[in-house]
C-alpha cells in the first residue's frame, strides 16, 4: 500500500508526520491542505513519530486493538497490543507507552461538517504534547510586524477577527482565533498560526493557514473594547492568569475523558507554563475603539 504522509514541524521542538490509511486519505489531504502541510518523500522522516488516521471500528466489546485497522506489512514496527484509548466524541485517539507514534480513528462517514470538527479536534494530541516542552494553545489571534510576532488574546466575541482585518500593512494578520506557542532549543517562545475551523464549519472562508510558519513572540495583548486607545503594561501575575484561562479555553476538550488525577495534571501544566511565558514576554492591556487606529498604541512599546 502506497503511503500518504504530510510533514509537521513546530519550530525546532517537534515535528510529526500525518499519514493515511486505508479509507482516510483524501480526509488526509484535505486536512492537509488547510494547514499547507508538504507531502512526506520517500520515507526521510522514517524516525519522526506519526499520526495514524484510520477508519473506525468496534470489537466484541467495542474496541479493536487498533494496530488491526493499519496494514501490518507497512507498519509491522508497532506494538501488536498494550493500547490505551482516549475517547474525544469526535474521534478516538490510541497511546503506547512504549512508542511515541498515535493512532486516531475517525468514524466512516461522509458528513463535510463532522469532519472540519474531527480535523479541529485531531490537533488536541499536538497540544498535549506540546504542553510538556512547556508550549501552550490560546485562543488568540497572531499578527507579524518586521518578523516580530504579537498575540491579539481573547475569548469568542471580544473582537480578535475584526482587529486583525483593520491591521493596514506593514502588519500581517497569520490566524485570528488560535495560535500554538512552543519553546525552542534556545528557550524562546515561537508562534504558529492555527486555522480558524469554526470559518470551514459555517463555511464562512476557505482560507488556509501556513502551521509550520512561525515567528519569534514579542508581545502579548489582551484585548478589551473601549472609547479610545490604550496599552497598559501588566505584571507577571495578571498576564499569568489571563493566559492560564485562555489556554484552558482552548484545551478543556482534552479533557472529557480523563480521571480526576489525570485532568488536574494538564491544569497545573498548563498554569506552569504560563506562569514562565508571563515572565518572558511582556504583556499588555490594549484597549480598541471600533474605529480608531489602535496599532499606533501598540508600535509604542514594541
Amino acid at each position: 500500500m502506497a503511503k500518504t504522509s504530510y510533514v509537521l514541524n513546530l519550530g525546532d521542538v517537534s515535528s510529526w508526520l500525518i499519514t493515511a490509511t486505508s479509507g482516510t486519505t483524501s480526509w488526509v489531504e484535505k486536512f492537509a491542505v488547510i494547514m499547507k502541510l508538504k507531502p512526506e518523500e520517500q520515507d526521510q522522516h522514517s524516525k519522526w513519530p506519526r499520526i495514524f488516521f484510520c477508519l473506525k471500528h468496534s470489537g466484541k466489546d467495542g474496541f479493536l486493538e487498533p494496530i488491526n485497522l493499519i496494514d501490518s506489512k507497512t507498519y509491522g514496527n508497532l506494538p501488536r497490543s498494550g493500547w490505551k484509548a482516549r475517547d474525544l466524541r469526535s474521534l478516538r485517539f490510541w497511546f503506547h507507552p512504549a512508542v511515541q507514534d498515535v493512532i486516531c480513528e475517525i468514524e466512516n462517514e461522509r458528513n463535510p461538517e463532522l469532519d472540519i470538527v474531527r480535523m479541529w479536534t485531531s490537533l488536541y494530541i499536538i497540544y498535549l504534547q506540546v504542553q510538556e516542552s512547556g508550549g501552550l494553545p490560546l485562543h488568540a489571534a497572531l499578527v507579524e510586524r518586521d518578523g516580530k510576532g504579537i498575540l491579539l488574546v481573547g475569548p469568542g466575541g471580544s473582537g480578535k477577527s475584526t482587529l486583525c482585518r483593520r491591521l493596514p500593512r506593514p502588519w500581517c494578520a497569520l490566524s485570528d482565533d488560535q495560535a500554538l506557542i512552543v519553546r525552542d532549543a534556545r528557550k524562546r517562545y515561537l508562534a504558529h498560526p492555527i486555522p480558524t475551523w469554526s470559518d470551514y464549519l459555517w463555511q464562512r472562508s476557505e482560507r488556509r493557514c501556513n502551521v509550520e510558519h512561525h515567528v519569534l513572540l514579542a508581545a502579548i495583548f489582551f484585548i478589551k473594547q473601549a472609547g479610545c486607545d490604550k496599552v497598559i503594561p501588566i505584571g507577571e501575575g495578571e498576564a499569568a492568569a489571563f493566559i492560564n484561562y485562555s489556554s484552558t479555553e482552548v484545551s478543556r476538550p482534552i479533557w472529557c475523558d480523563l480521571d480526576v488525577e489525570e485532568k488536574w495534571t494538564v491544569k497545573m501544566k498548563i498554569f506552569g507554563n504560563a506562569c514562565k511565558l508571563a515572565r518572558a514576554v511582556p504583556a499588555y492591556i490594549l484597549h480598541a475603539g471600533l474605529n480608531s487606529q489602535f496599532w499606533d498604541e501598540m508600535e509604542k512599546v514594541l
